[in-house]
């Protein structure tokens, strides 16, 4: 059976076997570059996930209900999510807590069913391009097998979690048949396998296999009562307190504003990596959760403000005094330079890049911060497009005005934020920037990671690759033969200004091959040339053309 205990099992179990298995997830990246970590962000989602939920549980908002409990699992794994396998992954749980009704203590296979659809429907859904062969493909092919076991009168939500499993499995089998780059690089899809793995969890569980000690339910969650004081049909003010650490200043200052907007008597006082945070609001969870998306949160303290304490004194009160006005933008970018850049342009960044992506709560944590009527989210990278939809939607949920441009590379960020009208209707803003993005061709040189099969042949670790449109084009010893093939490739007729964004590991030598190959590639046009130090890890040269 599919109660509570089995769900927290299942986290637990699944969080221990992406541990396990992360860096061979990992090592399934098609690209010999250091930037593949599905199964660090696959890990990262669960971890995050459990952290959240204990947070709820030692605040005193925990749960004995099959539902709120799978609803309070898929929260934590939303705000956690990184990557699009991580939003999957927070999908298929919310799927399965909408599957289920209020008052049910146990989940049947036609509820199991249901999630696994509803996970890879939504997973479909939202992606404007997707593709098969890729984690999506065995999202649908498990939501296929659990249909099937139900429709031919399954025993038990075991059978449709087998038969979820066995075509889970088959078709991660096909992928490298579906994708030339998986084929050529000899490798399932990263995060299918990952998928995959959670739903070997899952059948572990309900197979009441033995997972060992660290797989049972820990002793925090069980039920536990409400603080008094603080029940949650309560609408008066609550004091909340609580420490936060492992956070930076710039965090604890995202947190201190979104608290303004949502309560006052903000405190955000301390640092550099600890804070003690204090505000007065309506729902501590509110606070509480915030909290838990900057830092660790501990040592809570709720307190009713019942009976005329005056919460909102002036004096105290940090809250703006007027609506916000104007766009505001939030950023996903790594490096020095390109995030001065993009700051300078009115960007809020996140820290985000190859092997470090943020996870949605964080971009939700820059949303509410941001002293704006509107925000627009640049995710720059195409692993991170799905993340940021997703921290959107949230965002909207919560009356929030969001969209997301979905910008797949930085330079496609900041010809974004060249045309961006602060001023600007958010309608109007979002397409002239999804335009401006658009409008860019890119390619990108770096050194391969490791050896490995190409489209355009083998390259052994040290060597220089080009890539283009998210494929490996070039291939070559030095790298002024890769480079000239990257710019003869993205170039095309009417090209008026091509961007250099040179990365921080791009050392003189580079750069003077590198300018004399653009100085040729330019020679007798009017190509404009713009050479920016940015930065960014990973791609030490990011191109574009528009």
């Amino acid at each position: 059976m599919f109660d509570l205990v089995t769900a927290r099992r299942w986290a637990i179990t699944a969080r221990m076997s992406l541990a396990a298995a992360r860096d061979q997830v990992d090592a399934l990246n098609v690209f010999p570059v250091a930037d593949g970590d599905t199964g660090t962000n696959m890990y990262l989602t669960l971890d995050g996930a459990l952290e959240h939920v204990r947070v709820q549980f030692e605040s005193g908002r925990g749960t004995d209900r099959l539902r709120e409990g799978l609803a309070l699992i898929a929260r934590g794994m939303l705000l956690a999510a990184r990557g699009n396998s991580g939003v999957i992954l927070a999908q298929l749980t919310r799927g399965l807590a909408d599957a289920v009704g209020p008052e049910v203590e146990e989940a049947g296979p036609q509820d199991v069913a249901a999630a696994f659809e509803s996970a890879a429907r939504s997973a479909w859904d939202a992606l404007a391009a997707p593709v098969e062969g890729t984690i999506l493909t065995v999202a649908r092919a498990a939501a296929q097998g659990a249909r099937s076991a139900v429709d031919v009168g399954a025993d038990g939500v075991a059978a449709v979690v087998d038969a979820a499993l066995h075509e889970a499995r088959e078709a991660l089998a096909r992928t490298p048949a579906q994708l030339p780059e998986l084929r050529d690089a000899g490798v399932v899809d990263a995060g299918g396998a990952g998928l995959v793995l959670v739903i070997e969890a899952l059948e572990a569980v309900l197979a009441e296999r033995p997972v060992g000690a660290d797989g049972e339910v820990p002793d925090w969650w069980s039920t536990q009562p409400l603080p008094a004081g603080t029940d949650a049909g309560d609408e008066d003010a609550v004091e909340v307190m609580f420490l936060l650490t492992g956070s930076d200043p710039d965090r604890a200052e995202r947190l201190r504003a979104h608290l303004s907007h949502v309560g006052d008597s903000v405190v955000v006082a301390g640092g550099p990596e600890e804070f003690q945070v204090h505000v007065h609001l309506e729902d501590p969870a509110a606070a509480i959760e915030a909290g838990s998306l900057a830092g660790v949160v501990s040592d809570v303290r709720q307190t009713s403000l019942a009976g005329g304490t005056d919460h909102a004194d002036a004096h105290d009160r940090s809250a703006p005094s007027s609506l916000p006005t104007g766009l505001g933008v939030v950023a996903c970018a790594l490096g020095e330079g390109v995030c001065e850049l993009m700051a300078s342009a009115g960007a809020v960044l996140v820290p985000s890049g190859p092997r470090r992506r943020a996870a949605a709560g964080q971009l939700l944590a820059a949303v509410r911060a941001c002293e704006a009527a509107a925000v627009v989210v640049l995710p720059n990278d195409e692993d991170m497009v799905m993340v940021a939809r997703a921290a959107a939607l949230e965002a909207r949920r919560e009356g929030l005005a969001v969209a997301v441009v979905p910008t797949r590379t930085l330079v496609e960020g900041l010809a974004a934020l060249s045309v961006l009208d602060p001023q600007g209707r958010l309608e109007q803003v979002v397409d002239a920037m999804t335009a401006a993005a658009g409008a860019v061709h890119g390619g990108a040189l770096t050194r391969a990671e490791r050896a490995a099969d190409t489209p355009v042949g083998p390259c052994r670790a040290g060597q220089w690759l080009g890539i283009v449109d998210h494929g490996i084009t070039a291939v070559a010893d030095e790298l002024d033969p890769v480079a000239r093939s990257v710019l003869d490739t993205i170039w095309h007729p009417g090209v008026e200004l091509l961007t250099v964004l040179l990365g921080g590991d791009a050392d003189p030598d580079v750069r003077g091959l590198l300018a004399r190959a653009v100085e040729e590639q330019c020679a007798g046009t009017d190509v404009e040339v713009t050479s920016l130090d940015g930065g960014q890890p990973t791609y030490t040269v990011l191109l574009g053309v528009e």
